[in-house]
C-alpha cells in the first residue's frame, strides 16, 4: 500500500522548536534560520509566506547590485542632504515644514520601516494621521491645503528613492489627491497699492523693497532680497534675477531680466545715490537691501534676510486685508499687466514662471478681458437674434 504524502503549502523546513517553530531555507544561495515564537502553526506558515517573498526580494535586489534595507530615516535624511539644498529658500522652508510630521509618524512614532516595505496603506495611514494632528498649538483639524502640500512633498521623497534603486515604484501614486481650495490672492487696487507705500513711513529701504516687489512681481525673499548694485542696469532700465551665483538658487533655477517701469527707473536712481558707494566699517556692500546699522550678530552693511516683521506692519496702517501677503503684490504686478493687454509670453519671461500655462492662470483674477462681454455692440447683436427668432 503506498501512501500520498501531502505537499508543502510553504518554502523550507518547518519544525517544532520548545514552545514555537524553527524555520530553515535557503534564499539565493544564503541559509536562513528563523526562530517563531508562537504555538499556531497556521500563524507561522503565514510568517514564512510573507518573509520568503521579502528574501526572495532582497536576493534579486542584491543580484542586480542595487540597495537594500534602507530606512525611512535614512531616506529622509539623504532627501535634505542631497535635494533641500537645491531649492530656493522659500522651497526649503516649506518642505522643511513636511519632513518633520513625516519624520514624526514614520520614525519618531513608527516602525522606522525599510523604505521597500512602505505601501499605499501606510502612506493612506500617515494622511489620516496628519488630519487629526497640528504641530502648531492650535486645535482643529489641519487645512486640506496643508495634506495636499504633505502628500506632494512625500510623493517628491519616494521618487528620490525609485531612482536611486532603494524601491520599485512610488506608493503614494495609489493613494488619493487631496482637493482644496487654491488660495485667492489679495489683489491690491491703485489706490491700496499708494496707502501701503505711504504706510511705509520714513522706512525709505522698506517702501523701495515695496516698490520693487510691486513694479518688477519679483518673489521676495528668493529673488529681491538677493538683488546686487551689479544686477542693476540703469541706462538700459534692466533689473537682473540672478540663479546659480554663490550656490544660491531661484524657484525657476534661470536668470532672466525684468524690465523697470519708469517709477522703478527713478527710484532706483535715488536709491543708488544714496547708498550705492556707502562704506560700512571701511568696507563697502553688494547688496541693494542692506542693514544700515549693525543689528545683534549682523553687521551694517549686511543683506538684510527678510522684512517680515515691519511689511505687515505697514499693510495694518494702511488697513489692508489681514489675507494680504507679500507674494499679492507679485499677483497684482502680473495682473496688471495682462489687464492692460500685454503679451502673455512677455509677461512670462518677466516674472519667470515655468510655463504659459502658469502665467494664463491668472487671467482668473483679471475683469477687464471679459468686459467685451457685456459691450453694446454684443448686446445689441444678442436682442437683433432675439427678435428675428
Amino acid at each position: 500500500m503506498t501512501t500520498t504524502r501531502k505537499r508543502k503549502d510553504y518554502p523550507g523546513c518547518l519544525d517544532r522548536h520548545g514552545n514555537g517553530y524553527r524555520w530553515r531555507v535557503s534564499v539565493g544561495g544564503t541559509r536562513h534560520v528563523l526562530t517563531l515564537r508562537t504555538s499556531d502553526r497556521k500563524e507561522a506558515v503565514r510568517f514564512v509566506r510573507s518573509k520568503h517573498v521579502e528574501l526572495e526580494t532582497d536576493a534579486e535586489r542584491d543580484a542586480e547590485g542595487m540597495p537594500g534595507q534602507v530606512t525611512m530615516k535614512a531616506l529622509f535624511d539623504q532627501f535634505e542632504l542631497e535635494v533641500m539644498p537645491t531649492l530656493s529658500p522659500g522651497g526649503q522652508r516649506s518642505y522643511a515644514d513636511s519632513l518633520l510630521p513625516l519624520r514624526i509618524y514614520f520614525v519618531d512614532e513608527g516602525t522606522n520601516q525599510r523604505v521597500d516595505q512602505v505601501k499605499p496603506k501606510h502612506v493612506h495611514g500617515y494622511l489620516t494621521w496628519r488630519r487629526a494632528h497640528r504641530l502648531d498649538g492650535h486645535e482643529g483639524i489641519v487645512s486640506a491645503r496643508t495634506q495636499a502640500k504633505d502628500r506632494s512633498v512625500l510623493h517628491t521623497i519616494f521618487d528620490l528613492a525609485e531612482t536611486l534603486g532603494y524601491r520599485d515604484g512610488n506608493p503614494v501614486r495609489h493613494t488619493k489627491k487631496i482637493k482644496s481650495d487654491d488660495r485667492t490672492p489679495v489683489i491690491l487696487s491703485a489706490k491700496q497699492y499708494e496707502q501701503l507705500l505711504e504706510a511705509c513711513g520714513d522706512r525709505e529701504m522698506l517702501k523701495f523693497y515695496v516698490l520693487v516687489l510691486g513694479e518688477t512681481g519679483m518673489r521676495s525673499h528668493s529673488e529681491a532680497l538677493w538683488l546686487r548694485w551689479e544686477d542693476v542696469d540703469l541706462e538700459g532700465g534692466f533689473v537682473q534675477v540672478v540663479s546659480g551665483r554663490d550656490g544660491h538658487r531661484t524657484k525657476s533655477g534661470k536668470t532672466r531680466w525684468t524690465p523697470m517701469t519708469p517709477r522703478l527707473a527713478q527710484a532706483m536712481k535715488a536709491h543708488f545715490a544714496r547708498y550705492r558707494f556707502v562704506t560700512y566699517g571701511n568696507q563697502p556692500t553688494p547688496w541693494l537691501f542692506h542693514l544700515t546699522c549693525a543689528r545683534r550678530s549682523q553687521p551694517a552693511g549686511a543683506r538684510i534676510q527678510s522684512f517680515y516683521r515691519s511689511f505687515k506692519a505697514a499693510a495694518k496702517r494702511a488697513k489692508l486685508s489681514p489675507d494680504f501677503v507679500q507674494h499679492d503684490l507679485r499677483h497684482r504686478r502680473v495682473t496688471t499687466w495682462l489687464a492692460e493687454g500685454q503679451s502673455p509670453v512677455l509677461v512670462k519671461e518677466a516674472v519667470g514662471h515655468a510655463n504659459l500655462a502658469t502665467t494664463m492662470g491668472y487671467t482668473h483674477l483679471v475683469k477687464e478681458h471679459l468686459r467685451p462681454l457685456a459691450s453694446p455692440p454684443a448686446m445689441e447683436r444678442d436682442q437683433g437674434r432675439e427678435q428675428s427668432a
